[in-house]
């Protein structure tokens, strides 16, 4: 399963979505090079529902290895919120593309978002801009995210991301049981 010298191109340049690519791909391969790259996800800033989550990340992994030069994978992940009978349920999907247009599907863990943060929402603020307002942080998507927030540090957005990361990647990894 090890192969060497492999470029995997990030639909984003936060490292919050870079560094667990990097990770997760530096645990299957030798010599990974991991290129972010600015991905428009072509669906609304603050995502609703699963469908819109998974075009946009769909859509960043096909810019990133569209516009990123030998890049072997691209990797989209968009984070959204979707409403189940239980509440607002917020999560981040990620797509891995390769060179064939062949992908994997993965998602972090996710929670419940509490009414003070969805009225925020609904509101018209995406995600990061309620959670700044609701407990004074500046642009905590960039740094432990919602996730490390609600979580109180045990969970970080990065750590979320992997997760996605590592369960989309499993399509490549078992290639015999998800068809070449």
């Amino acid at each position: 399963m090890i192969k060497k010298g492999m470029i995997v191109a990030v639909g984003s340049t936060n490292k919050t979505k870079i560094n667990p690519v990097k990770e997760v791909f530096e645990h299957f391969y030798k010599n990974v090079k991991v290129v972010g790259i600015k991905a428009d996800s072509d669906v609304e800033d603050q995502p609703m529902e699963d469908e819109s989550m998974f075009r946009g990340a769909l859509n960043r992994a096909k810019a990133a290895i569209t516009n990123v030069k030998n890049a072997e994978f691209g990797v989209g992940i968009e984070g959204g919120l979707h409403k189940f009978s239980y509440g607002w349920f917020e999560r981040s999907l990620v797509v891995i593309m390769n060179k064939k247009g062949k992908y994997g599907v993965g998602s972090s863990g996710g929670l419940t978002l509490p009414k003070k943060v969805i009225n925020l929402i609904q509101q018209g603020k995406n995600l990061e801009e309620a959670i700044d307002e609701i407990f004074g942080t500046k642009k905590i998507g960039e740094g432990i995210g919602m996730f490390g927030i609600m979580t109180k540090g045990i969970v970080t957005r990065a750590e979320g991301v992997k997760h996605g990361v590592a369960f989309a990647l499993a399509r490549f990894l078992h290639k015999k049981i998800y068809g070449a």
